[in-house]
């Protein structure tokens, strides 16, 4: 019951600051993942998805949508941890292990569902996936850090 009332307390506290970082670290996230495995697809894949506009734009767009829980996730995590008195560095560095293991997740789940369609460039596209989240914490870090 304790931990309900410290979790309510901590929405109560989220400034518009906090939800606007995390849609800033979203799209940038979705943005440099698809154009990282859209190259990535268009060059590993000489199949239908050779054509390095449609891949990246495919790529794009299904970025946008299949991170949606995984950067609530994140972003979750953060509330959390800025309701536990976390703030400044050491609240950068639970959000950076936070996007590293949802990158490495999300990594995983394409890999073994979507990515079976694109052969050579799975595990590639696999490994942007985890560059694009930690990456985008990283374009974010100083906004993180001052993060109150």
């Amino acid at each position: 019951m304790y931990f309900h009332f410290e979790i309510q307390s901590a929405f109560k506290k989220i400034k518009m600051k906090t939800i606007a970082t995390f849609i800033g670290v979203w799209f940038v996230a979705s943005l440099a993942n698809g154009f990282l495995s859209g190259i990535c697809i268009s060059i590993g894949d000489s199949g239908i998805f050779s054509n390095p506009l449609g891949a990246i734009f495919l790529a794009c767009i299904c970025s946008f949508l299949f991170s949606v829980p995984l950067v609530g996730v994140v972003w979750l995590t953060a509330v959390i941890a800025q309701s536990t008195g976390k703030s400044g560095h050491a609240l950068f560095q639970v959000v950076l292990a936070a996007a590293f293991i949802a990158g490495l997740v999300g990594a995983l789940f394409f890999t073994n569902t979507l990515g079976n369609e694109f052969k050579e460039a799975n595990y590639v596209a696999g490994l942007c996936i985890i560059i694009s989240a930690t990456g985008a914490v990283l374009v974010f870090r100083k906004r993180l850090i001052n993060e109150d």
